[in-house]
């Protein structure tokens, strides 16, 4: 394990696929977002929101889309497996240690 500072390459966000928020509000836990804070939202969110159904997900992952929805509800998930749930939807995982007091972010490579 490695650790390196969080910053996502051009390539990296062009390839990102396009969110359409319109669908996020919609949901039942639904679109967080606070005056000067990051975008929240559950996994089933980002999935809705990029335009995928549990099964393409499921498909793309090699799960089964009962598999996609236990995840969808969980409070906490191996990294591997979150890893592979948002390459199906097209991203990438980026998991980082945050300092509040002083703004500092470094990115694990796990």
């Amino acid at each position: 394990m490695s650790i390196m500072a969080n910053r996502p390459s051009k390539e990296s966000l062009a390839e990102m696929p396009e969110i359409d928020f319109t669908k996020v509000k919609t949901l039942g836990r639904g679109l967080r977002a606070r005056s000067g804070r990051k975008l929240v939202l559950p996994l089933a969110g980002v999935r809705s929101a990029v335009g995928k159904t549990q099964v393409d997900v499921a498909t793309a992952a090699e799960m089964d889309q009962a598999t996609v929805s236990r995840l969808e509800q969980r409070d906490d998930a191996l990294v591997s497996t979150l890893r592979r749930y948002v390459r199906a939807l097209g991203g990438e995982l980026e998991v980082a240690v945050v300092f509040p007091k002083t703004g500092q972010r470094i990115r694990l490579d796990l």
